[in-house]
């Protein structure tokens, strides 16, 4: 009987051990799919200047090489740019470099891969310069097997050739990359013949259309073409590719007509709008016509989302240096490479309004004040597009508790509240748990403000001393494991401002955490006033509220880098998603 019970009991352990293998295992599978990093190939072009961040992509396509006259070897555009490119391993050991190989309008490849001779030889070569220049891999961009459009030649033996390109590069190049890209409708390829030889299929899922058609959208509508991003996907799977091999392109720029550009201060006379049911952005002039498809934070976080959700292997994009605000690849290495998908989450889809915002400015303040507040208000209209929020423009702080609960965050540029009832409001709304954002002179707090409060809630002393005139000056960023700041530099060269010192310094308080400060290495900087030492930190956040204070907000130049942009997001997304505590 003993013996019974125990074979018993260690029948009961097995079991209870088997449910727990597979339960752990069920969780492994839970935390592989969702919380999986994805792959991010920048092309990188020979004839653009842009140095690439090569913390922002997991692999880079170096565009162009050429197959040589002779039909039997590479040309390379640009070598001691290629020598840059691979030079970024360096700092980034994990990168992969890749010779991307054709480009529209880039013949030779038709006769080069009909003759076995040649083409063996051109495989050679593809070996030879991976060796030299220390790739990681070939990307083959022949546009298009069996189609002369781009003025290239062409057999109807392309696609079985194709073929056989892959299988000849895949035996000399062993286990380095080899890599193609294809057009979005997944023609001229035989992908059920090939697949085996490739490791990604980059699919050019753009320049899909002209107006009035948007080139790149994710669903089709009417205003797309027959093609589209989603479509594009669904014809590869269909073709035979296999959905862990597959990469969607995402292009960095617009098609449009001549004429229009989305650069900033270059879209007058035009009304941005957005598609819900393609999910992307496009232009309107003033007859309500379509000028320009493009890509904005919103619609590439979706298509981010897309990847994600259909367990592609990554996302591409064309081309690095169209980016030149640095906000789409930012999004794109944010949620593809890191996982994180929370500020800009495709879960809303741009269907809903995430979040409500009020931004309060003072008209009546000193002119270059002024000047900041309204290039701000722009800056925070473009980025509603890309974060799905709604905002409302004030030049007083609402009176009523009950109205600052409506919103999310509040943004004051330059403008404190100055009644009581206004004052009273505000503690109370940022007490409950309310988001803020505030900017330069929202700090300014000297004998003459008459708010205690004021000081709690920044936590610092009063204000102490200014430079004068403003000028620009180098700044360290004192810590990367912030939200706000892990997607900085550790020290870059802040816009031309007045910056305030307080005293005591808020990093004399332990509830503050100090994100950027004044480098020690400015002084002595100012001419009027000069600052000639101290402690300076100019952006920190209380961490006994949901707030963060910029000290930048002086002038006409606060919008002009890229860097400091970067961080003025970064900060209006965690005061905006850190929101648990609202009150509602």
């Amino acid at each position: 009987m003993q013996q019974i019970m125990n074979q018993t009991n260690i029948s009961n352990m097995n079991n209870k051990i088997n449910r727990l293998f597979l339960l752990l295992a069920l969780l492994c599978l839970f935390v592989s799919v969702n919380g999986q990093k994805k792959v991010v190939v920048a092309y990188v072009t020979s004839w653009t200047q842009t140095i690439p961040d090569p913390m922002v992509m997991t692999h880079i396509n170096y565009a162009f090489g050429y197959v040589n006259k002779t039909f039997d070897g590479i040309d390379i555009d640009n070598e001691a740019r290629l020598k840059q490119i691979v030079a970024l391993k360096k700092k980034n050991p994990k990168l992969k470099v890749l010779l991307s190989i054709g480009g529209w309008g880039s013949g030779r490849f038709s006769e080069m891969a009909a003759a076995k001779e040649k083409r063996m030889a051109f495989s050679l070569d593809c070996r030879r310069v991976v060796d030299k220049f220390k790739l990681d891999g070939i990307d083959i961009d022949w546009e298009y097997p069996t189609q002369s459009s781009a003025g290239i030649s062409s057999s109807p033996e392309d696609t079985r050739n194709f073929t056989h390109l892959m299988r000849d590069l895949r035996n000399e190049l062993g286990e380095k990359l080899l890599t193609c890209a294809t057009v979005a409708s997944a023609e001229y390829i035989d992908f059920r013949s090939c697949i085996q030889y490739i490791d990604m299929v980059n699919v050019m899922s753009y320049d899909m259309g002209n107006p009035p058609y948007h080139h790149s959208a994710l669903y089709p509508s009417e205003i797309t073409n027959r093609m589209t991003t989603s479509a594009a996907i669904e014809a590869h799977l269909k073709a035979g590719v296999q959905c862990e091999k597959l990469v969607m392109g995402m292009p960095l720029y617009g098609r449009g007509v001549q004429g229009y550009t989305t650069e900033p201060d270059s879209t007058k006379g035009v009304t941005e709008c957005w598609h819900e049911q393609s999910m992307v952005p496009y232009l309107v002039n003033s007859q309500g016509e379509f000028v320009m498809g493009y890509e904005n934070e919103r619609s590439i976080g979706i298509k981010c989302q897309y990847i994600i959700d259909h367990r592609l292997h990554g996302g591409m994009y064309w081309e690095y240096g169209d980016d030149r605000q640095e906000k789409l690849r930012n999004v794109i290495c944010e949620i593809l490479m890191h996982g994180e998908a929370g500020p800009y989450t495709a879960n809303y889809v741009g269907n809903k309004v995430r979040f409500n915002v009020l931004l309060v400015w003072d008209p009546s303040a000193e002119p270059a004040h002024v000047e900041f507040d309204k290039q701000a208000i722009r800056f925070f209209h473009k980025l509603s597009y890309g974060e799905g929020f709604t905002y409302d423009v004030r030049t007083d702080c609402p009176a009523s508790l009950d109205t600052l609960k409506k919103y999310d965050v509040m943004v004051m540029l330059n403008a404190l509240p100055y009644s009581e009832s206004a004052r009273k409001a505000f503690q109370s709304y940022m007490e409950q748990g309310g988001g803020w954002l505030g900017f330069h002179a929202t700090g300014y707090n000297d004998r003459n403000t008459h708010w205690p409060w004021l000081n709690e809630f920044l936590g610092c002393g009063p204000f102490l001393a200014n430079n004068w005139p403003p000028q620009s000056v180098l700044v360290d960023v004192e810590t990367q494991q912030s939200p706000v700041t892990r997607t900085l530099p550790k020290s870059f060269v802040a816009p031309s401002s007045e910056f305030y010192q307080f005293s005591p310094s808020p990093r004399a308080n332990k509830d503050v955490e100090v994100l950027v400060s004044i480098s020690p290495k400015n002084y002595p900087f100012g001419i009027k006033d000069i600052v000639t030492h101290g402690d300076f930190p100019i952006v920190w956040t209380n961490k006994k509220y949901r707030m963060v204070y910029l000290n930048m907000g002086h002038g006409d130049e606060a919008f002009i880098d890229a860097t400091q942009n970067l961080l003025f997001t970064n900060a209006f997304r965690w005061v905006a998603f850190k929101n648990d505590k609202m009150t509602r």
